[in-house]
């Protein structure tokens, strides 16, 4: 019983884990490849569009784990884009 509830609860924080990877992904893609000024407002809006589509996710499957995979996209995403792109 005890391992079903940890084998659950690690297969649910997978969607955390993907929403990171994308994060990751984004970010380096806009940092590395894209040499444009004002780019920063790209990655706000993709960010913003990922918490957005996270919310709606989060209304009809796995309401927990992608309201916490907004809440983690928004707080990592917006800090590592304004440190990212202020240096």
């Amino acid at each position: 019983m005890e391992t079903q509830k940890k084998e659950s609860r690690s297969n649910k924080m997978i969607v955390v884990g993907i929403n990171l990877s994308i994060l990751a992904a984004y970010t380096i893609y806009f940092r590395r490849i894209v040499n444009e000024e004002l780019i920063i407002l790209a990655e706000a809006v993709v960010i913003f569009l990922q918490v957005l589509l996270c919310l709606i996710v989060a209304i009809f499957a796995l309401r927990k784990e992608f309201l916490f995979s907004a809440l983690v996209v928004l707080l990592i995403g917006f800090s590592s884009c304004w440190i990212v792109f202020s240096s």
